[in-house]
């Protein structure tokens, strides 16, 4: 099972200077907004793809949650979202676990192998199941709009970072979305567990520092 520990442990510095694939960078934590969970059902995707639209097997409990990126800024002034993370609580992790669906299992993945969810529009949002459920049940025309919200709200740009809280929904949520790493591909997320093995963050690894 792919899972880098480096990267996911980065999540309790507040600024740090790193060498990457990609060249050196300083990694900085960002806060983006506070997530409003009712059911505590995390839902991680594409706002607009929508292909992931089952929360993750670890449920929560109801209440709002700090959300933060760690942004890596290039040397040639590049900015790309390295990592995301929903913060449970001010404990810090000591161990990582792969964030899956409900019937999915890591225990036959490759050291390199690994389950995410799919990024096609270069955005990634969190959001509650409560959220999802409504969107299912929109028609074509109340989507398009729904999708014109989501994309007039990210701005792309190689130079600058864009997030948006967006309020949606009819029982009081909202959509946290931002930019994702390289714009697109399948990216996977991890629960930080406490020294008493609760859930304390959710982290989302979008291959920047590998």
């Amino acid at each position: 099972m792919y899972i880098n520990n480096y990267a996911l442990n980065l999540t309790t510095e507040e600024s740090v200077n790193i060498e990457t694939d990609f060249g050196k960078a300083k990694l900085t934590k960002i806060k983006i907004g506070s997530l409003k969970l009712k059911s505590g059902n995390i839902i991680a995707t594409d706002p607009i793809l929508l292909y992931d639209d089952q929360p993750f097997h670890v449920k929560v409990k109801p209440g709002e949650y700090n959300v933060y990126v760690y942004v890596a800024d290039f040397e040639n002034d590049e900015k790309r979202t390295a990592l995301s993370k929903i913060e449970l609580s001010t404990e810090k992790p000591v161990k990582w676990v792969m964030a899956l669906y409900e019937g999915e299992s890591s225990n036959n993945l490759k050291n390199d192998e690994f389950l995410g969810f799919d990024v096609e529009n270069g955005i990634c949002a969190y959001m509650d199941e409560s959220i999802m459920e409504e969107l299912d049940m929109l028609f074509e025309d109340d989507l398009g709009e729904y999708e014109d919200l989501i994309s007039s709200s990210i701005k792309f740009s190689k130079r600058t970072f864009n997030h948006k809280d967006i309020p949606y929904g009819k029982k009081g949520c909202n959509i946290i979305a931002f930019s994702a790493g390289w714009k697109d591909g399948t990216f996977p997320s991890y629960f930080g567990y406490d020294k008493n093995n609760k859930p304390c963050c959710l982290v989302t690894d979008f291959m920047v520092l590998e």
